[in-house]
Formats: C-alpha cells, structure tokens, sequence
C-alpha cells in the first residue's frame, strides 16, 4: 500500500480508481463493507484502489471542543486499512483552507482531475465541502457532471443498532468490549513500542511488556484477556493485559502492560499488536506483593482456561 500525504501536493498519476472516502475513524464493520467494495470493483476492472481519509479528525478544525477522542492512532488506522488490500492510502492534512473548499471544486479538483476517479464510494449519512453542507444528493449530481458513478453504501447494522464510530465509543466507554469488538468486526487494536519499565513484573515472576498510553480512548482500566504479535513474527501468543494506573505498584502512572504468556524474549524496542479480546476484572490495590502475585497467577490461569474453552468450542463447531 502505498501512502499520500497530501493529495493537493501530490505527483503520483492515477488513473482508473475506485475511491472510498471518510474519516474512518476506528475502521468498523460499516467502514470495512465501504472499503472492500472500492477493492473488489478495482480489482475486477484492472483499477487500482483508494482510501481518502484525514491525517486529523476533521472536528479537531471545525468544533475542537467537540472533537471526540479517537478509537485508533494513525498507526493502528493505517494498519488495518492495508491489511484490507488497499493500493493507495491517502492521509489529506484536514486545514482550514480544506474545510473552506465547496463540494463542487472538490469533485472536480480532487475526485475528477487529481485522482481521476471512476466510481466513489460513500456512507449514506456522508457530507462534504465548506461546512459539511454537501450531501450524498449533491455527490450524485457532481459525480454524473464528470463521469463519476457513486456508490452509497447502506448502514451496516447488529441487531437494530447502526454501527458508527460514535457508538463504538459509548461503547468502549462503558465497558462494553464485546459490543465495540464486533462493530469493529476484530478485537479493540493496540500497537505500541515496548518501552522499559521498573520491571517489576519479572521480579515477581510475571514480566510484562510496558507500552505508553496514547490520547486515544480505551475501554475502562482494568485486566484483559487477549493475544499479541510482535513485529516481525507471524505468530499470535495469548496475553494477560494491564491498562490503567496498576494502584499497588506504580500508583497514578497510566501504562499499558501486556503479559505475554508461555514468553519470555527481549522484544524491548519492537512493535507489539495487542487485541484486547476480553474483560477480566477490575484493577484494585493490594495489601501485598504476595497478594498481587496470587492474583496475578489467577488472572493468567483464568485467561488458560478460557482460551482453552474457546479452542474446544471451535473445535466442536468445525467438526
């Protein structure tokens, strides 16, 4: 996958693309159908692919005090775009000069001339150009001016509820993983590098990879069950993870502390892909390192034994 910075400034030739557009925040279920329609249709016709989304939150420009905390960082975005088979990723610096642009000149400076686009694909609550006011109507009408044929994509639903960035959110911020994990069609993403720490996970027995907090939302402190992959491996490894303030021995310091279970490799330095799979339990302080360590060998146990539950049921299914 290759990556423009700014399209405006761009030099890259395109031709005969299929262009996916949105903020894309997170990467949901909805996002996902959008993005593999533009990959599917290019594809099939020899085009090449397109994902035009923001290096920023538009918000953070036009409503900053309403500019929500986003659900991935620009490095997780950009993993799970490429791994859905994208050709060109485009990151558009979202400035106030590109808020101002009309939907008209957009269409027709960006989709037509610059990308010279074959077909767009769009949600159906998508809005363009200077104050949002250009709707999925106005693309239609625009993108027939330039032979542009649109598609609008239907609201991806569980249940009755539509799936977007900002239910996803709700849920994240309410503790409700499992909800936010199948919006997002995969477990809540974590890439960080592996950071040094007090290591005083290894004195205990139990060494932990540290990563730093981002400005980003998470679920709710506390233990998660999950797996890793660590850059440059193909392997996924089970995991007990750590996110919050960890009150018994680093109080008041929010880290991310993942213990990588059956592991024990100095990976200091690397990138590790961290999906949180499952809610364990709360985060509490303890009287005690003794304490802290039995509760510590529970939570991994525990995480065993349902991992190993998982595997039977999976097994039992696919027979």
């Amino acid at each position: 996958m290759k990556i423009i910075e700014d399209i405006l400034l761009t030099k890259e030739n395109f031709e005969n693309t299929y262009v996916a557009i949105g903020a894309f925040d997170g990467i949901h279920m909805g996002h996902r159908e959008l993005i593999s329609q533009a990959v599917k249709k290019a594809k099939e016709t020899g085009g090449k692919s397109v994902v035009f989304t923001f290096l920023n939150h538009p918000m953070e420009v036009t409503n900053r005090v309403k500019a929500p905390k986003l659900i991935s960082s620009l490095e997780e975005k950009i993993h799970i775009i490429e791994s859905l088979g994208v050709d060109y990723l485009i990151l558009q610096p979202f400035t106030q000069e590109f808020s101002n642009m009309t939907p008209q000149i957009f269409v027709e400076r960006v989709l037509a001339e610059l990308l010279r686009a074959k077909e767009i694909y769009v949600g159906f609550n998508f809005s363009f150009g200077k104050g949002g006011k250009g709707t999925v109507e106005n693309l239609r009408k625009l993108g027939k001016q330039h032979k542009i044929f649109v598609n609008i994509i239907e609201p991806v639903k569980i249940k009755e509820q539509i799936i977007s960035s900002t239910f996803i959110r709700e849920m994240l911020a309410t503790g409700n993983l499992d909800i936010a994990n199948r919006c997002l069609g995969q477990p809540f993403l974590i890439i960080g590098e592996v950071v040094h720490g007090r290591k005083l996970g290894r004195i205990m027995g139990f060494p932990t990879a540290n990563l730093k907090i981002l400005n980003k939302i998470y679920p709710p402190f506390g233990i998660y069950g999950g797996r890793v992959k660590i850059e440059g491996e193909q392997n996924w490894w089970h995991a007990v993870i750590n996110i919050g303030k960890n009150p018994t021995l680093k109080p008041d310091e929010r880290s991310i502390e993942v213990h990588i279970l059956d592991f024990d490799k100095d990976i200091y330095g690397k990138r590790i892909y961290v999906s949180l799979i499952e809610f364990l339990r709360q985060e509490k302080k303890f009287n005690s390192m003794d304490e802290l360590k039995e509760t510590i060998k529970n939570d991994v146990l525990n995480w065993k034994e349902k991992v190993r539950v998982k595997a039977d049921g999976d097994c039992i299914k696919n027979r």
